[in-house]
């Protein structure tokens, strides 16, 4: 045996009465043997007696025997390790101390204790002097209880944890030594320890100490019973060890994890600030406010408003206060109105974002100049002006400012406080509170630079929206427009209203695919094609295909290393374009990608278009094709977007974006086959009338991407429906009923294609055209408040007309023969008019006009001549001829003696033009009425 392990043994201690004693005399030969030792070793007395030491150990320790003796005799004693040898051969660990033991006479003898080594060796059982000084001495508290869970020990260490020293815990019980515990629920688990013997372990407990009343502490506590020698419980052993530290790491990870999922889930600044505020509360502090500069909220770069006078201005962003924060005795009122709203749970909550103000010098101020936090230990009522901008309570315990500062700047404040009788934050708390803020300042930022872009793009698309409606006799009309939410973005819907000639008048619903400043923009550039190319009076398909062809164009000229709008943007927008004529109460309209309008007819009941439904534009594919009907007066066209009726996420914009990509060449055909048969089972026309119409239609709309429609010698740019059919194939559509659609008027067109919008979707849309309103106005805002949310995925466009008729008695018509003495029969019969309508004051240039364009007409047309007169809010008189060509105004010289007719029209009239129809062309001017009451 080493002389480590010799060392280790002096200094362990085991009891006298587990060991086995035998007497050695002064050679080391036994003299004296134990019945204990028997046990021990196995050696009766007999045979043990007279032998000396080295044979009761084992052949290596044998030849230590003499060291062992020799070293007890200079030293007075020694301890250690032997191996003994046991009467069956076998070795034994034992702990050997030999002491010397006088006798009268000066005999000297050797007393030898052995103790067996072994795992269950008794041996080993500690002394109580042992075990009270390892439990005494212990870091860890540790206490006894007797079966009434009374204190009969404890040692020092508990005392650190408050209640007095171990001498005046005997006797009490829990709740008297630490009234801030929850010792019911305490003495609960060692009653439950008491009655199973099961040992608790690992049991976790927060509450406020004696030792440290006003900081909440966590304690890890372990329950073992104690039972006597009959196995009967005298009391419970418990340990308890301080883990607060552990416990704020882990209330600190779940305050960040908390924040990182809760904060920042929109982007609305004074939400995200709300976030910050209601994350924190009550946890972390027990009222939280939250101040942004001006400009933030605006979406602003941040700079702080005030003078050197004035102190530092604010909004209020967020506000969050415990339920408890007002119950102080000395509380301020909330007033009336002011910062808080109580909500029915007690806290308080911000309603609006209401400024404050704080003084030069104080510490909200000085941490917006310098950026740096700061923390005070208590937060002056009456004596410090900067608190009246805190939320009103009986006064804070402690006071932590943090700014709020993102990306190099700071953009506002974000004060914490916590009431008295709270601990007040630690440095600790200081570098949460940092982590927390900056985590919300960043959200806050992007919040705002999105806020200035959202309110750029929105600015954009309203500037280019119509201001207003323009007025006009042809419909009653009203639209709404709802932008999408912040986290989709701006969209690229729009609606138009744009006069025609004749009374007429075109609406225009559309969408471009995405979001953003981009997609305004490209609806801006589509918008303004419609209206270029609605002015030259086309018909709804060829307005398309033209359209359609400027979009493809737009594309393919875009320079893909440009950072400016792309063109290629608009690829995939969708248009749906309307024509209305009063007069006879025409309608003729034209879809690109985009869902086919609503009627409400007169007496309320609601109808849907069967539109022939063409590719997107910039698609490519199939001809856009016509549907024409007759309306009843006091009719409604509801034209929308398809975010109108989009469900959830399922946004509009999506499917706009996955047209304008997947929908390609022939891939919009492949993606139409088989929708075709709704107009043959709609109409009531023969089947040999039922090809010529769709044939007419198939030319009318096929040539529409031929050619300008004033080129001469194209017949594919009339339609070849006679009158008659069209007027039986708009009666057809008016009195078609689908009974799979539950009994409601499908209105046909003349192409066999449709695109029909969902049944359940068709069904939300149509009880919500039924409801009726006060005004047209208000009934298109219920639409949009019953279908749309009031943050849509998609924005959304709706435009609804109500259809008007102009009285026979504001239209003239009169056929005219071809011989020039018509010309002057043709002035007489306009001024004889006009007399009656109360415009004579209009007859001279009327006369004018009707002599220039009649007689172009006989000079250079064919076919019969038809004058019409209409009165509107202006004076529109038409000539009709079969001549496709265009007439052109020229300039003549001063000894030219003809070519000054379209010249003088054009400066006679406010404005004049050519509209070309399947039989001919009808040249048109436009004179405003002078007088206000007519």
């Amino acid at each position: 045996m080493g002389t480590h392990d010799e060392g280790e043994v002096s200094r362990r201690r085991f009891d006298v009465a587990d060991a086995a004693p035998l007497l050695l005399d002064a050679r080391g030969a036994v003299t004296s043997w134990t019945r204990r030792a028997e046990e021990l070793l196995g050696y009766r007395a007999a045979d043990a007696v007279g032998r000396g030491l080295e044979r009761l150990l084992t052949e290596a320790d044998a030849l230590r025997a003499p060291e062992v003796l020799e070293r007890a005799r200079r030293e007075g004693g020694w301890a250690g390790l032997l191996w003994a040898r046991r009467e069956d051969g076998g070795a034994l660990p034992v702990m050997a101390r030999i002491t010397p033991a006088a006798e009268p006479g000066g005999v000297s003898r050797w007393l030898l204790l052995l103790s067996e080594v072994g795992e269950d060796a008794p041996g080993w059982n500690m002394s109580r002097s042992m075990l009270e000084q390892m439990l005494g001495g212990s870091p860890i508290g540790i206490a006894i209880v007797d079966t009434d869970l009374r204190f009969v020990w404890s040692n020092a260490a508990l005392a650190r944890f408050g209640g007095g020293p171990p001498r005046d815990r005997l006797g009490l019980r829990l709740a008297d030594v630490q009234p801030g515990l929850d010792s019911e629920a305490i003495e609960a688990q060692m009653r439950r320890v008491l009655a199973t013997g099961e040992t608790v372990v690992g049991y976790e407990h927060l509450g406020h100490l004696r030792s440290a009343p006003h900081r909440e502490t966590a304690h890890m506590m372990s329950f073992t019973r104690l039972d006597d020698d009959r196995g009967r419980p005298t009391g419970v052993y418990y340990t308890v060890v301080d883990i607060t530290d552990r416990h704020r790491a882990r209330q600190r990870l779940a305050l960040l994890d908390r924040a990182g999922r809760r904060i920042g889930r929109t982007l609305d600044i004074v939400r995200t600030a709300q976030e910050l505020a209601d994350v924190t509360v009550p946890g972390f502090a027990d009222a939280v406010t939250v101040d942004l500069l001006e400009p933030v909220l605006r979406g602003a770069e941040p700079t702080a408003d005030g003078g050197p006078a004035e102190g530092v201005s604010l909004r209020r962003a967020g506000l969050r206060t415990a339920q408890w924060w007002g119950d102080a005795p000395d509380a301020s009122p909330v007033d009336a109105g002011d910062l808080l709203a109580v909500s029915a749970g007690g806290g308080g909550r911000l309603t609006g974002s209401p400024a404050v103000a704080y003084p030069l010098g104080s510490p909200p101020a000085r941490c917006l100049v310098t950026g740096r936090p700061w923390r005070g230990e208590r937060a002056e009522g009456a004596g410090e002006a900067w608190t009246r901008a805190l939320p009103p309570a009986g006064g804070a315990a402690s006071v932590l400012i943090v700014p709020v500062r993102a990306r190099g700047a700071v953009l506002g404040v974000t004060t914490f406080l916590r009431r008295r009788g709270r601990e007040p934050f630690g440095e600790d708390d200081l570098a949460l509170a940092e982590d927390l803020v900056s985590r919300a300042a960043v959200c806050v930022d992007n919040a705002r630079r999105y806020t200035r872009e959202r309110a750029a793009a929105l600015v954009l698309q309203r500037n280019l929206l119509p201001h207003r409606l323009p007025e006009q006799d042809a419909v009653e009309a009203s639209a709404c427009y709802r932008p999408a939410d912040e986290l989709t973005g701006l969209g690229g819907d729009w609606y138009d209203l744009i006069p025609l000639s004749a009374a007429r008048v075109a609406l225009v619903v559309g969408e471009v695919p995405g979001f953003g400043i981009d997609a305004a923009a490209a609806m801006g550039r589509v918008r303004t094609a419609v209206r270029t190319l609605a002015a030259l009076d086309l018909p709804p398909e060829e307005v398309l295909a033209h359209l359609d062809d400027l979009v493809a164009r737009m594309a393919a000229e875009e320079d893909p290393a440009s950072d400016g709008p792309d063109g290629s943007q608009a690829v995939g927008a969708g248009c749906l374009y309307v024509v209305y004529d009063p007069v006879g109460g025409r309608c003729v309209m034209a879809a690109a990608g985009h869902p086919a309008p609503a009627v409400v007819l007169p007496d309320g009941s609601v109808t849907f278009v069967e539109l022939p439904q063409g590719p997107p534009l910039g698609a490519g594919g199939m001809p856009f094709e016509a549907a024409e009907m007759i309306l009843p007066e006091g009719s409604v066209l509801a034209l929308h977007t398809d975010g109108l009726l989009a469900k959830g996420g399922e946004g509009a914009g999506g499917a706009s974006v996955a047209r304008g990509v997947s929908v390609a060449g022939g891939a919009w055909e492949a993606a139409h086959a088989g929708e075709g048969g709704g107009a043959g089972e709609a109409s009531e026309a023969t089947e040999v009338e039922q090809a010529a119409v769709v044939e007419g239609a198939m030319n009318a709309t096929g040539a529409g991407k031929a050619g300008d429609a004033g080129e001469a010698g194209e017949p594919g740019h009339a339609r070849k429906a006679p009158e008659a059919e069209q007027a039986a194939d708009a009666e057809g559509a008016e009195t078609a009923t689908d009974a799979g659609e539950a009994g409601h008027a499908e209105k046909v067109g003349r192409g066999g294609r449709t695109a029909s919008t969902p049944l359940g979707e068709r069904e939300r849309l149509r009880r919500a055209l039924e409801r009726r309103a006060a005004s047209l106005e208000l009934r298109c805002q219920a639409v949009i408040d019953a279908l749309v949310p009031d943050r849509p995925y998609d924005d959304v466009a709706l435009l609804m007309a109500r259809t008007r008729r102009l009285p026979p008695d504001r239209v003239a018509e009169w056929e005219l023969p071809a011989d020039p003495a018509a010309v002057a029969e043709a002035r007489r019969t306009a001024n004889r008019r006009l007399a009656d309508w109360g415009l004579e004051e209009l007859s001279f240039t009327t006369e004018l006009v009707v002599s220039e364009l009649v007689t172009n007409a006989i000079r250079y047309a064919a076919g019969p001549i038809r004058l019409r007169l209409i009165r509107e809010r202006a004076l529109t008189c038409e000539v009709f001829d079969g001549a496709a060509t265009a007439p052109h105004p020229r300039h003549p010289r001063a000894t030219d003696e003809g070519g000054r007719g379209l010249l003088l029209v054009s400066q006679l009239s406010r404005r004049w033009g050519t509209r070309f129809l399947p039989e001919g062309k009808v040249i048109w001017s436009e004179q405003p009425l002078t007088d206000p009451g007519v």
